[in-house]
């Protein structure tokens, strides 16, 4: 099963780049954001996300993660 999730592909429009803080937590009543938070696996890192995305780029290493 890990072998299928290392030969898949991501699919368009389906991905991005993680991000660091959540900047727009700010705007949203009582600290409520649309964006997820996952960690990366290969060093930790929080990724904010959207809820969306397949698979996400982790902000500090590089890796891919699927969600």
């Amino acid at each position: 099963m890990a072998e299928e999730k290392m030969e898949r592909k991501p699919e368009e429009g389906k991905t991005g780049v993680g991000k660091e803080k959540d900047d727009g937590a700010g705007a949203e009543v009582a600290g409520r954001s649309r964006l997820l938070i996952y960690t990366c696996f290969n060093d930790g890192a929080g990724n904010y996300v959207d809820p969306s995305w397949m698979s996400f780029t982790c902000w500090r290493c590089g890796n891919l993660t699927y969600v």
